[in-house]
């Protein structure tokens, strides 16, 4: 009986002493997360504010995957204020959803059935943008590139595809391909005397064989950047950026020949003078907005997670660029869009906030922080003057502030990526997409809008 006792003491007093170790030990892990707990905002040296609910709306929602949606005014004229929204139905791929707005995103139509019949099965994010010629006209194109995914998807390299709209988007072309595997099919073999005299920039990408390899084109066109002649006059031309999964970004030249037909130029990886860095950073989804000086500013997401998003100008409608350089942590995020409001001198630019190399905590085993839609508010002279002449600083207070437009409902990442418009009287609107509301298990298109004044305090 003495011995049952003792052998029973001793359990307990095993028991006791493994529960206080527990105990203790969820003390200091939970000590170590609190101590060590932070978010993207918290590191941001640089004032923020946060978007209120009255300036936001749900453009569309479902049970399923929304992401990535695109936006433009559809027409030029001060009168009006049509926009035209266009998002895949999945993760960057799946039909193309398109929706419209009379009154600048006040209200949105049902989605359009009216589509051309290639719209159905769109391999990747539209991108839209409203092309402004010099007799006047306007057409609205519609991008959407081919990557070949990944290794059991069914799609392979097939270039990029794109359509166009002559009537402010009410009406389009079935999908055309630009640099696909029919393209590939009919270009000369590796060596040929056809590309004699061609800077190495401007070849096309062989396979081990000599065969000319279709593009493997990923967010085409990120950007799309209307030229000047050396007058600082427009002309009818158009920049367009793409990258691949080599991460080497390549420029394309839209024109249009006497007849109206578009022509795009041979793919030129543009920043091979940068390549070192573009390779580094895992540079791409490049955003391009000009200047009210004309100076063109690159702005990219840094893939390799190893740096932060980079800068880069050019004084010479992109012909050559200064060295890429590291943004601070309140421009480092993914698919940068810039928009500039005239009255006040302002351009702001939506992305998704994600800083590399910083984990939410010390348990985590995430190592990287994100979770936000954001839009950066400063001067397009500040970012010119940061990128001429400024210190690479992480914690850099460049620029006047940062709207906090939404957060997603499980701190990651998949959010951001947004079309981008001012209108004529200062207000700007924006749509991405998030899982933005506690109870959201699927993304959904969001809308903000709002002037400048109605979200910073003066």
């Amino acid at each position: 009986m003495e011995s049952n006792r003792l052998k029973m003491s001793k359990r307990m007093k095993m028991t006791v002493a493994a529960a206080l170790t527990v105990f203790i030990i969820v003390v200091i892990l939970l000590s170590v997360y609190a101590g060590t707990r932070q978010t993207a905002l918290d590191r941001v040296d640089l004032q923020y504010f946060y978007v209120a609910d009255e300036y936001l709306s749900v453009v569309d929602r479902t049970d399923s995957y929304l992401g990535h949606p695109d936006l433009v005014k559809t027409s030029a004229s001060s009168d009006s204020e049509a926009l035209l929204v266009a998002y895949p139905a999945g993760h960057g791929k799946g039909e193309i959803i398109m929706k419209e707005s009379s009154d600048g995103g006040n209200t949105w139509s049902e989605r359009r059935t009216d589509l051309p019949e290639s719209f159905a099965d769109s391999q990747e994010t539209p991108t839209l943008y409203r092309l402004d010629f010099t007799d006047g006209t306007s057409k609205i194109l519609l991008v959407s590139g081919c990557p070949s995914w990944s290794a059991d998807d069914e799609y392979e390299a097939d270039g990029f595809n794109y359509s166009l709209s002559s009537d402010a988007g009410k009406t389009w072309t079935e999908f055309s391909n630009a640099y696909g595997i029919e393209w590939a099919e009919s270009m000369p073999d590796k060596g040929d005397p056809a590309y004699d005299g061609i800077p190495e920039e401007e070849l096309p990408n062989f396979d081990e064989n000599g065969k000319v390899l279709p593009y493997d084109v990923i967010v085409a066109m990120s950007s799309l950047t209307r030229l000047k002649d050396d007058g600082g006059n427009y002309i009818d031309a158009w920049m367009g950026t793409f990258h691949d999964y080599g991460f080497y970004n390549y420029t394309s030249i839209l024109t249009f020949d006497d007849n109206g037909e578009p022509n795009w130029s041979a793919p030129r990886k543009f920043l091979h003078d940068r390549r070192d860095t573009e390779s580094a950073a895992n540079l791409c989804e490049l955003e391009i907005y000009r200047a009210p000086d004309d100076t063109l500013i690159l702005l990219g997401r840094s893939n390799s997670r190893t740096m932060n998003s980079m800068i880069s100008v050019s004084t010479d409608e992109g012909a050559t660029w200064s060295e890429l350089k590291e943004l601070p942590y309140c421009l480092t995020g993914d698919r940068h869009k810039a928009e500039y409001d005239a009255a006040t001198g302002n351009l702001i630019v939506s992305f998704r906030l994600y800083l590399p190399g910083l984990k939410p905590n010390a348990l985590s085993v995430q190592k990287n922080l994100g979770g936000y839609w954001v839009a950066w508010v400063g001067t397009p002279e500040a970012l010119i003057e940061y990128a001429e002449n400024s210190a690479f600083d992480k914690t850099s207070r460049l620029g006047s502030g940062m709207l906090v437009i939404a957060e997603t409902n499980d701190g990651a990442s998949d959010c951001g990526y947004s079309g981008t418009v001012c209108l004529d009287d200062g207000t700007f609107v924006l749509i991405s997409y998030g899982k933005f509301s506690s109870d959201a298990d699927e993304p959904y298109i969001l809308q903000a809008k709002f002037r400048l004044s109605d979200v910073i305090p003066t």
